[in-house]
């Protein structure tokens, strides 16, 4: 056959039958298969395209998936396609043999069942149309169909993914339109043969597809054909609609597409009634409208419409409005299936989850459907009105939306109003029957009318109601007497006070009469004829004397009646007028009984009352008089809920005449403030009140601010504070310009820096309501920030402000201010002269630490502030800040604002700059040492650091506006202010000074000129002057290199010539003398000083020190003596450098004037600070001086006082190690340099000296530890060759550990303790001490003997120390964080002090690396303690860490130095025993030949030894019974696990006493004569008894 013939075979529709509907299904399907081939392009019996064309095969590939079944296969096909495609060249287009076969597969891959497969199908449409240009039109009109009908895919990805595809390739909306109208035939074609011929089963091989699958193909395929021919009718235009009339009339004609209507697809209904309501606007005479009523009426209207709802209702209006005689004429329904039924049905289901706009178009239906269908011509009254009754189903439908409920009655009510027209329809048959249960359910519900239940929320339906009955005037009347009556029974029947739904009934009756009487009102507002009018008068005055004797026969209990009263006289305030006897018995009620029932369930609605009644009583008084009585009641919750309608009336405000009931009422208030009680809702009732008295509001408010004081009070006052700013903000108002109010404001922004996050965040918004009510510029005249900020400053109170909220509130305040007013508002902020005066008057008054001497140019200067007043504390705010910090802090951050200095004058700048350079100077003494000075109490480091930054921070803005100096003579003003206050002996003389040379120093760094300058004459009174202060700074700040020079000359004549009685003098020389050695420069004034005075000098103030004596062995303290040595070895150490080369005497003076000093042991006072540093740095400068070009008198010197200089530096050690140098700089400088001194020194001092330091382990200062620990680090090492030399040479020697060491271990530093240290700057002193001494305690087993290790183990296992070590180890590494330490980060195996910068990691690898050498060393007791000091909790996570980190070394440890003894052993003959290592394995192997066989065993080491045991395990037994063999083993494993030595040694002496027991076994055993075999083939030893038996054996092997 031929490939023409078989192309031209059977439709797909009869193949497709052929195959799904044979009687016999294997053979059915044969048919199928192999007879007719379908001409569908949609169907999936089809021809395969031809692909032998093609020339890639990758893509034949492709193409024969894409023909799967598999979803998946044709994705990832396309994807290959695709991938084809994007890699292909432009210029050589796309070759015709991949497009045909493309161009049969893309229609109905395009209708896939997967959604990737049909958008993978549309972009690759796009690709290959793209890419063929031109000559894909020949192919457009078979593909042109299913690419359009793409764009309609139901799955908006397929959608996008076929209308990119077409702007691909046509790329403007002509080109477009274009489409559609050129190849509108085959378009249409397709769209007919997908609605008429496609089924179910042509479009899906049920063999592989799912019924589901396949239905819902076909619906999208349908769906989306129906959509395409909608568009075109949609979108073409009217000239080339008429001429596709007959392709149009054709489609649209076709009962087939009609049937579509009622198809269980809501997709395919859409679509259905889309094009039908496209062709009725037009194409309507294309329509055969018997047909479309038929299937669109008859066959639709009693189907479910649920996700086509909107659609159907649309078309069905349409329809009806452009054709209403599809009712009538053309419907073709009858007998159950009438118009009237079949619209009934419809209207019973609602809008069936459509929008409410479905009720629109109900509405429009139901105004245009014809009368007849509406109303049956049976003259039976119930069927009259049988549309009305499918319409309350519809409406009142449980799966209706209440957001429909509003335009569904709408449609109702229209329908009743369209009723009333017809001539045939009772009037009042319609209204009683439809409209009035409305109104009936509406004020009294019930079950029997619960149809026309209309929500609370839609009254105007109610109305709406009302209005359409009043048609019927008679009907309303007769109604609304009856809703009266059972309005007056429900109330005067309601529960009485004992029951236990009392409440419920009167809440329900005052609902109703709320609904009754706002109806009531509405109507009234609408005019009313005077019959009705009349009608619901004498209703309601009924209804209030049926409630006002309720109310008084039942001492106004039941409160429905009273809210009966409240609503009638409120929404219908004229009933009273020309009703005399009614007015006279509401006033009477209202003036006699109201008061006495103020307290009743009633009395709320009765307080309600009385603003009704303006034309019956003095409102004014008698709300007054019902307050008055009310506030004077015991507490109850009846007079709570009295007291709070109370409040919320608008007569509030009257309460100001009476001042009696303002304090009552305010009183009553503030009570529920203080009880905490503020969130009472009557408190924010009267807050919320716009009325409220502004008397009233000012007192609660004080008592709020005074409350936020109180701790207890806080959360109940901001609460209050949150109602009055949320519900009368203007109340503030005012009230925040009072001296309470501004302090109000500055409480709220303290307490937003308070550290519970709650109370912050609410006080931070209450601040920013007040201040953004706040006018915070001059000019308005509101100076409360301001206030709030110089209070806060100047004075610290309770609630000062932080400085940080401060300075934020400055910032704020400067930014909102106006710039002409800028300059006063600066003035105003930043403190001037007086301020910064009063500030610094409390600090300035006492005497500073003689050890800052050694931290500044000035030295022992500091001695001379005389000082008479002892030290007061300062107040202190809730950070620790004293006044004079805060000022510091607040300016130093405020000069940082742009634009804030420019609006200050040059002396206020001055001012400023001179003042925080000075207090610089404070603070830095105050960080050296703690409490130094009150500028702030004790810190934690993070405040510390905070404090550092402060004055880091200021230092650089004084830097910068150094730097950037604009020559307007404010430097000059505040050098010359410095300068003049640097007189006199007081401390702000003092810091003057050395602010003036710190200012002075940094503009020399920054090469900045002023126009100011030392002058000659001021430089020459330095000499003569009194003012030693002054004269530093004169010094330092000079420049004139020749004045220098001359007055270092004279000062070094004075001084060389001068007495050492003669301190005062002497020393004001030498700290001015100093004070030229330390300039920059100083090397140059030395060049020009004769070498020869200086010799002078040296040798005078060598010979003076001599005559200072001893300072030892007790310290005195500071005198001028003291200071005087201090100022002279200061300058010692700067000038001996210049005298290298120069012999004589005085290096040995100098070196002996050390000895003296050092020769003292008592603790050391900061007084003697400055003289100790001094004589280590005159001591580094002689070894520094040693060590270059020899000076034979220098180093005979030092040589034969090196013993004595190190016993000196111990003595120092002594001195120093009693006081923590932590928070102490100087201390801990001093500290740092004698232990430098100590460490290059160390082989100077002698083993006794050194072993005397172990006291010194446990100071509080960690350079003296470090010190310590390196010296006897060192000596105890040494040492141990010594001690086993000892116990090698007496029995009776017994090597012990130092017991001042083991002091040092007793007690373990407290897990909780360490909890709270921080390891920021340095490890804890006791932690460090205690691990120290550990190491040096294992130091010990350094270079020692067996025998003198377990002396060293019995010591420790004595004292039960190691628990304490391994328990901490446990706790700090493992247990007690989160995860472990990684110890493999850490040099487990050595560890060197001082090299790791992070102190918590240098605490971490000491620990880690203590805990190695305790399980190496101590291997029993620390298995001893693992397995009874843990819980199980602990074992389980230690035994892992050590495991991982630890076990792995040790092992390696041991087993190195078993391999070490077993190379290095000599050998025996006698006693051979071969020892084999497998590290990989962690075994030890032993053997001992005999004969030509061996005895051997092996030693096994767990993973988390010596946690747990080794176990020893036989491997060869030979000559010995089994019993004996396994004692010998039990007895190696015994010697191996409770052996207290450890490094090896327990397995050595297992080994050893394995081989002992074999040797002594073999011991007396002799060759047998006839094999010459000490053991016979059995194995054995041959016995005494037994030997002639062994000997038979031998001869028998023998023979």
């Amino acid at each position: 056959m031929s490939k023409k013939q078989f192309k031209s075979q059977a439709s797909s529709s009869r193949a497709v039958s052929g195959a799904f509907a044979a009687p016999d299904g294997a053979l059915g399907a044969f048919g199928a298969g192999f007879g007719a081939v379908p001409s569908s392009p949609l169907s999936y019996v089809y021809e395969p395209p031809d692909l032998s064309t093609i020339s890639e095969p990758n893509i034949i590939v492709a193409f024969k998936n894409v023909q799967k079944k598999d979803s998946t296969t044709k994705a990832k096909a396309l994807e290959d396609l695709q991938k084809y495609m994007s890699g292909l060249d432009p210029k050589d287009g796309l070759e015709d043999a991949v497009l045909e076969p493309w161009i049969k597969v893309y229609p109905r891959t395009s209708i896939d069942t997967a959604r990737r497969v049909r958008q993978l199908a549309h972009q690759l449409q796009g690709a290959i149309a793209h890419a063929s240009g031109k000559k894909f039109a020949r192919s457009m009109p078979d593909v042109v169909g299913p690419w359009l009908a793409g764009i309609f895919d139901g799955d908006k990805t397929v959608s996008n993914a076929a209308k990119d595809s077409l702007k691909q390739v046509f790329q403007t909306e002509e080109k477009m339109k274009n489409v559609w109208r050129v190849y509108l035939g085959p378009i249409m074609q397709f769209c007919s043969d997908v609605v008429f011929k496609e089924t179910v089963h042509t479009l899906s091989d049920e063999r592989t597809v799912s019924p589901d699958d396949a239905f819902a193909k076909h619906a999208r395929v349908v769906a989306a054909a129906i959509h395409v021919v909608r568009h075109i009718i949609d979108n073409t235009p009217e000239d080339a609609l008429e001429k596709q009339q007959g392709v149009l009339e054709d489609f649209l004609s076709r009962k087939e597409l009609w049937k579509f209507s009622s198809h269980s697809d809501p997709s395919v209904r859409r679509a259905v009634y889309k094009i039908l309501d496209s062709s009725l606007m037009r194409t309507p005479s294309l329509l055969d409208l018997k047909i479309i009523s038929n299937y669109t009426l008859v066959s639709s209207l009693s189907i479910s419409q649920a996700s086509s709802a909107i659609e159907y209702s649309r078309v069905l209006a349409h329809l009806t409005v452009h054709n209403p005689i599809v009712w009538t004429d053309n419907y073709t329904g009858t007998g159950k299936k009438t118009a009237t039924i079949r619209l009934c049905q419809y209207l019973a289901k609602g809008s069936q989850g459509g929008p409410s706009t479905c009720w629109d178009e109900v509405n429009t239906l139901l105004l245009h459907v014809p009368a007849p269908v509406l109303v049956p011509q049976e003259d039976i009254p119930d069927q009259r009105f049988v549309v009305f009754e499918a319409l309350r189903e519809g409406i009142t439908n449980r799966d209706e939306p209440r957001a429909n409920q509003q335009a569904a009655w709408n449609a109702y009510l229209l329908l009743a109003n369209r009723f009333l027209s017809f001539e045939d329809v009772h009037r009042d048959r319609l209204i009683d029957s439809t409209v009035m249960p409305i109104l009936v359910q509406y004020i009294t519900p019930s079950r029997e009318t619960s149809a026309w239940t209309v929500s609370a929320s839609q009254q105007s339906i109610v109305l709406d109601a009302a209005r359409l009955a009043l048609t019927s005037q008679q009907s309303f009347v007769n109604q609304w007497r009856a809703l009266s009556k059972a309005v007056i029974q429900d109330v005067q029947t309601s529960l009485p006070e004992q029951s236990k739904d009392f409440m419920k009934s009167q809440d329900a009756i005052s609902a109703k009469a709320n609904r009754w009487y706002s109806l009531q009102a509405a109507l009234r507002n609408t005019g009313l004829p005077q019959e009705i009018d009349m009608t619901m008068t004498d209703a309601t005055t009924s209804e209030i004397q049926s409630a006002i004797a309720l109310l008084r026969a039942r001492n106004g209990k039941p409160c429905g009646a009273a809210s009966l009263l409240e609503y009638a006289l409120g929404s219908m305030p004229d009933i009273l007028s020309g009703q005399d006897s009614l007015k006279n018995l509401v006033a009477k009620f209202v003036t006699t009984d109201v008061p006495g029932l103020l307290l009743s369930p009633s009395g709320p609605y009765l307080i309600g009352l009385i603003p009704h009644l303006r034309c019956v009583v003095d409102v004014d008084s008698s709300y007054r008089s019902n307050l008055k009585s009310v506030l004077q009641a015991p507490r109850s919750s009846a007079k709570d809920k009295a007291l709070k309608r109370l409040v919320a009336s608008p007569f509030l405000a009257q309460i100001d005449q009476d001042e009696e009931l303002v304090v009552e009422l305010a009183s009553s208030l503030q009570q529920a403030i203080s009880n905490g009680d503020v969130q009472d809702e009557i408190f924010k009732t009267a807050m919320a009140n716009p009325n409220v008295s502004t008397r009233l509001t000012q007192d609660l408010l004080t008592q709020m601010f005074q409350n936020l004081s109180v701790e207890e009070h806080q959360s109940a006052s901001l609460s209050g504070l949150e109602t009055v700013a949320e519900h009368n903000r203007d109340a503030i108002k005012g009230w925040d310009v009072s001296a309470e109010g501004s302090a109000l404001l500055a409480r709220l922004i303290s307490l937003a820096d308070s550290s519970e996050n709650i109370v912050a965040q609410r006080a931070k918004n209450l601040s920013d309501v007040l201040q953004a009510n706040t006018p915070t510029d001059k000019s308005q005249g509101n100076q409360a920030m301001v206030k709030i900020i110089r209070r806060s400053l100047d004075k610290i109170e309770p609630d000062a402000l932080s400085v940080p909220s401060l300075i934020e509130l400055a910032h704020k305040v400067f930014q909102q201010c106006e710039e002409q007013n800028k300059g006063a508002l600066a003035a105003e902020l930043l403190p001037d002269e007086a301020r910064w005066k009063a500030a610094l008057q409390p600090i300035l008054i006492s005497r500073p630490n003689p050890s800052l001497a050694i931290m500044n140019v000035l030295g022992t200067a500091v001695s001379l502030i005389e000082s008479t007043v002892s030290a007061k504390t300062a107040p202190y705010d809730k950070a620790g800040h004293s006044v004079a910090f805060r000022l510091f802090w607040f300016t130093s951050a405020l000069i940082q604002t742009p634009g804030m200095l420019e609006h200050v004058t040059i002396d206020r700048r001055s001012c400023i700059y001179r003042n925080l350079a000075l207090v610089s100077q404070v603070a830095s003494d105050s960080l050296s040492i703690e409490a130094a000075y009150s500028l702030w109490r004790e810190q934690d480091p993070e405040s510390e650091e905070e404090i550092i930054d402060v004055i880091s921070q200021t230092q650089k803005s004084i830097a910068s506006w150094l730097a950037n100096n604009t020559g307007d003579g404010s430097a000059s003003a505040v050098l010359s202010g410095l300068l003049e206050d640097s007189r006199g002996t007081s401390a702000a003389a003092y810091y003057s000074s050395r602010a003036y040379v710190s200012m002075t120093t940094e503009m020399t760094e920054l090469h900045t000129s002023l126009d100011y300058d030392i002058g000659i004459d001021e430089l020459r009174s330095v000499k003569n002057t009194a003012d030693t202060f002054l004269g530093v700074a004169i010094i330092s700040a000079t420049q004139n290199f020749t004045m220098i020079t001359r007055l270092f000359n004279e000062l070094l004549a004075d001084l060389t010539g001068g007495d050492v009685n003669e301190y005062s003098n002497a020393l004001k020389n030498m700290i001015m003398l100093n004070s030229i050695l330390d300039k920059q420069d100083f090397a140059d004034v030395l060049s020009g000083i004769p070498k020869q005075r200086l010799i002078f000098f040296v040798q005078h103030t060598c010979s003076q020190l001599a005559k200072l004596g001893s300072l030892g062995p007790e310290v005195p303290t500071a005198s001028p003596e003291s200071n005087l040595a201090a100022e002279s070895m200061r300058a010692l150490s700067q000038l001996l450098p210049a005298l290298n080369e120069t012999y004589g005497s005085f290096w040995k003076n100098c070196t002996e004037v050390l000895l003296e000093l050092w020769s003292f042991h008592t603790d050391m006072p900061d007084d003697i600070i400055p003289l100790a540093h001094a004589s280590l740095r005159l001591h580094s400068t002689l070894i520094k001086l040693n060590s270059g070009e020899s000076n034979e008198d220098l180093e005979e010197a030092l040589e034969g006082h090196k013993v004595s200089i190190g016993l000196g530096m111990v003595n120092l050690v002594h001195a120093l190690q009693g006081l923590p140098d932590d928070s102490h700089q100087p201390r801990r400088m001093t500290n740092e340099l004698l232990a430098r001194q100590i460490s290059n020194a160390k082989d100077n001092i002698t083993p006794t000296s050194a072993y005397g330091l172990f006291s010194s382990l446990a100071s509080e200062s960690l350079a003296l530890q470090g010190a310590t620990y390196e010296l006897l680090h060192l000596q105890i090492s040494k040492q141990q060759e010594n001690i086993s030399l000892d116990k090698a040479l007496s029995k009776d020697y017994a090597a012990k550990l130092p017991e001042e060491l083991l002091s040092l271990i007793i007690e373990t530093p407290i897990l909780d303790t360490l909890a709270d240290a921080t390891f920021k700057r340095s490890v804890p002193a006791s932690l460090r001490s205690y691990l120290l001494s550990w190491q040096l305690v294992f130091d010990h087993w350094v270079g020692a003997s067996d025998a003198v290790k377990t002396d060293y183990v019995s010591n420790v296992k004595e004292g039960s120390y190691i628990n304490g070590l391994l328990s901490l180890a446990s706790d700090l590494l493992i247990t007690s964080r989160t995860r472990p330490v990684d110890a493999s980060k850490f040099d487990i195996e050595s560890y060197t002090l001082n090299s790791e910068d992070v102190p918590e990691k240098d605490a971490q690898w000491l620990l880690i690396h203590l805990y190695y050498l305790a399980l190496k060393h101590l291997p029993t007791l620390a298995k001893a303690w693992w397995r009874d000091n843990t819980s199980r909790q602990t074992q389980l996570p230690v035994e892992s860490w050590t495991e991982k980190y630890i076990s792995p070394l040790v092992i390696a440890s041991e087993l190195s130095a078993v391999s070490a003894w077993a190379a290095n052993r000599e050998p025996d003959p006698d006693q051979p025993l071969t020892v084999k290592i497998s590290t990989s394995t962690r075994e030890i192997t032993a053997s001992i030949p005999i004969d030509e066989q061996s005895m051997s065993l092996a030693i096994a080491l767990p993973p988390s030894y010596p946690l747990s045991r080794a176990t020893v395990s036989g491997l060869h037994r030979v000559g010995v019974t089994e019993q004996k063999w396994r004692s010998w083993i039990i007895t190696i494993q015994g010697v191996i696990n409770f052996s207290d030595i450890g490094g090896g040694g327990q397995f050595i002496d297992g080994l050893m006493a394995w081989r002992k027991n074999v040797t002594a076994t073999l011991k007396g055993q002799t060759e047998c004569a006839i094999c010459y075999s000490v053991v016979s083939a059995d194995r054995q030893l041959p016995m005494v008894p037994e030997l002639e038996q062994f000997e038979l054996s031998a001869l028998q092997e023998s023979v």
